[in-house]
């Protein structure tokens, strides 16, 4: 494979301003909103009104994550930097509703960290084959699941003080531990897939040949 290095203000030379990087963007404005809520429902759980807030911006953040992928594909605004905007704006949400279920509703702390690290070495990975490779990563179903299980999980954390008030319609309701462990092995699937599509990209890009028209190879990279 021939190395193309790439400058990080070449993201901007296509359009910034479209309606599905204005919904990217918005899901990361309702983090404080989502904050401040939650803080007043785990304060008084009997605040129903914070409570479904705080689950409305939470389904809000998912709504938004739907709808900027299909506004891009529909009005034909996918950009290269779209496509990564995107992701981040993914990663800072999903960590910023996870570090609230762990400080306020007892979301495993550890899984967490690994949720952390994972997300960080998955940004270097997208800026290491940009700048460094002139290609674009492209997100595996793991991935795309495990963005799910986190709002599962977010909101099932959430509920759990709602459910000790009022009861559970079902008992397996009252263990929201569950999603964080199947969180925990889409978070071990996806890093392995992604080892396994990138190594050679990363360590030897010799090994590789670029061919445009391999459809197979097309969802895991294209050139940029």
């Amino acid at each position: 494979m021939q190395i193309e290095e790439k400058k990080a203000k070449d993201l901007f030379q296509d359009r910034i301003f479209t309606l599905s990087n204005f919904l990217s963007i918005l899901r990361v404005f309702l983090l404080p909103f989502f904050f401040y809520s939650t803080y007043d429902y785990a304060k008084d759980p009997s605040n129903l009104s914070a409570f479904f807030a705080s689950i409305g911006y939470a389904i809000g953040a998912v709504f938004t994550d739907y709808l900027d992928g299909l506004f891009a594909r529909i009005l034909h605004q996918e950009t290269t930097l779209g496509r990564y905007l995107d992701p981040v704006c993914d990663k800072l949400v999903t960590l910023g509703g996870l570090f609230v279920v762990t400080i306020h509703f007892e979301f495993p702390s550890w899984i967490l960290i690994v949720y952390f690290i994972r997300e960080i070495l998955g940004v270097w990975l997208g800026g290491f084959l940009y700048l460094k490779r002139g290609l674009q990563g492209r997100p595996n179903w793991w991935g795309k699941f495990g963005v799910g299980i986190v709002a599962i999980s977010v909101i099932w954390y959430m509920s759990l003080p709602y459910f000790l008030q009022f009861g559970a319609p079902y008992p397996f309701l009252m263990h929201p531990v569950i999603s964080a462990y199947v969180l925990l092995f889409v978070l071990t699937a996806g890093v392995i897939a992604y080892v396994v599509r990138y190594w050679n990209i990363v360590f030897h890009p010799e090994a590789i040949e670029l061919d445009p028209e391999n459809k197979k190879q097309a969802k895991k990279y294209q050139k940029i």
